[in-house]
């Protein structure tokens, strides 16, 4: 397919963690376990809230202020402990299911998230990596969530059209981020989220299957 042609094909740009990766397990643990060598105790389902209605980083820097560790300290041990447990993620239920019907449709697929350096060794174990035009991530330098500039770098590399470009995550953040990017916001929310929508999302599904070629 020429490149002068992907402007006017849909696009989804899809966040990982929550959203393709059932990963939330992996992600409290280290997040608890870096609070707990820190001297707090917080429980699971709060940290899991915190990082859900807002972020890993926003719950790190909140432990820092707790506990007088240093930020840095406190995301080195995460990324310690959530890299040894990185083999107990899987896949969200439908998540390849939908990506290749969504393929198979002419739909074309990126990823954005705050996820780093494991994001490909975690996708490409997983089986799906090859769904993916390009993957952003972290070690990209663009400005964190809410901002949408790691989606404004896909739209101008690839020549994409916002009106027809979905970011698909499972966060209000990443309905904000959509909205800073000028794309369409699809919220994954399943039944069991703590998460609330915004009102301003574009659409909500509760199952990935639910997203079709349809969706635009």
């Amino acid at each position: 397919m020429r490149e002068n042609d992907m402007n006017h094909m849909i696009a989804y740009i899809w966040d990982l963690d929550g959203t393709l990766l059932d990963s939330y397990g992996v992600i409290v643990e280290g997040a608890s376990r870096s609070a707990a060598a820190a001297g707090l105790n917080d429980p699971p389902d709060e940290v899991l809230k915190a990082v859900k209605q807002g972020s890993v980083t926003g719950y790190l820097k909140d432990t820092s202020r707790r506990s007088g560790v240093s930020f840095e300290d406190l995301l080195a041990q995460y990324r310690l402990f959530t890299h040894a447990l990185d083999g107990r993620i899987t896949l969200i239920d439908g998540a390849e299911e939908t990506l290749e019907n969504l393929r198979l449709a002419g739909a074309v697929h990126y990823v954005y998230t705050h996820r780093g350096s494991s994001s490909e060794p975690i996708l490409e174990r997983l089986g799906i990596l090859h769904c993916f035009r390009e993957v952003v991530t972290s070690e990209y330098g663009f400005s964190p969530k809410p901002s949408g500039e790691g989606i404004r770098y896909l739209l101008g590399k690839y020549r994409l059209d916002p009106g027809q470009t979905w970011y698909v995550g499972d966060r209000t953040l990443d309905v904000s981020c959509a909205k800073d990017a000028g794309v369409k916001a699809l919220l994954y929310l399943p039944p069991d989220s703590c998460v609330t929508a915004t009102g301003r999302e574009d659409r909500i599904v509760r199952d990935l299957r639910e997203i079709t070629s349809e969706t635009v």
